[in-house]
């Protein structure tokens, strides 16, 4: 072996090891590893109560996130995933499928104050609606907008989102791979319950609505309306043509 392999493996482990300081490392590992605002902050307190026995549940978002916890910039995800599997550990990787304009919205406001406006929440609670309106349709465009399961997981593609099951599955180099969508979220407890033979019971628990900028979130989209040139970037997206059926981007769209 070369050193610089070497040098790589050594890398992966410190960074595992990082990730692991701090809770008990079990046989049975859940990497949760989606965009934000996806709705996994509710799927994973659901997993680490229902799970807490059994599965050691692993929370990331992507590099830059990594990095923080780790302190270490030449370590992937898919590199630490991959480790946890050569070391004997069974693996389950999620990902969540979230529509484009609910998941920019929830973003746009979850960075609202320190990011877009540079100034406290309850400040930001007496602006006017347009302006806030204004800022986010201008931001739209830039607001990144990919899919994990499909670009990052790096595993084949299948060719149709299961509708009648509601998730994808996939069992690649030994690791279980799932798919699920936000709207199907009253139906999670089934479905992982079924992929992970363990019952799991799903609970609601960080949401912008209950932060000091809730009512003004609530408001914005009671109020708000698509302009029409976003509305057709959202009719054109090739991620809500793969997750949603037609008679779903048909309703979806008509909202």
């Amino acid at each position: 072996m070369n050193n610089n392999f070497l040098k790589k493996i050594a890398e992966i482990k410190q960074a595992n090891d990082k990730i692991f300081n701090s809770i008990e490392t079990k046989n049975n590992i859940i990497f949760v590893y989606t965009p934000p605002k996806v709705g996994s902050t509710s799927l994973v307190s659901s997993l680490r109560i229902s799970l807490s026995k059994t599965f050691s549940i692993i929370h990331i978002h992507d590099e830059i996130m990594l990095n923080f916890f780790t302190g270490i910039q030449n370590v992937t995800i898919n590199e630490i995933i991959q480790y946890n599997k050569y070391i004997g550990k069974n693996i389950y990787v999620i990902d969540i499928y979230r529509t484009q304009i609910e998941r920019n919205i929830s973003e746009f406001f979850e960075k609202l104050a320190c990011h877009h406006f540079n100034n406290t929440e309850e400040n930001i609670n007496n602006y006017n609606i347009d302006k806030i309106i204004n800022r986010f349709n201008s931001i739209f465009p830039y607001l990144p907008y990919n899919d994990y399961y499909t670009e990052l997981y790096n595993i084949p593609k299948i060719e149709k989102f299961d509708f009648e099951k509601k998730y994808l599955y996939q069992f690649v180099n030994d690791i279980h791979y799932i798919k699920i969508r936000l709207k199907d979220s009253s139906e999670w407890g089934k479905i992982l319950t079924t992929l992970l033979g363990n019952e799991i019971v799903i609970i609601n628990d960080y949401q912008t609505t209950n932060k000091v900028i809730g009512k003004l979130y609530e408001r914005f989209k009671k109020i708000y309306k698509i302009p029409s040139n976003l509305l057709d970037s959202i009719k054109n997206c090739k991620y809500l043509s793969y997750y949603y059926n037609e008679k779903e981007r048909k309703e979806y769209l008509n909202t």
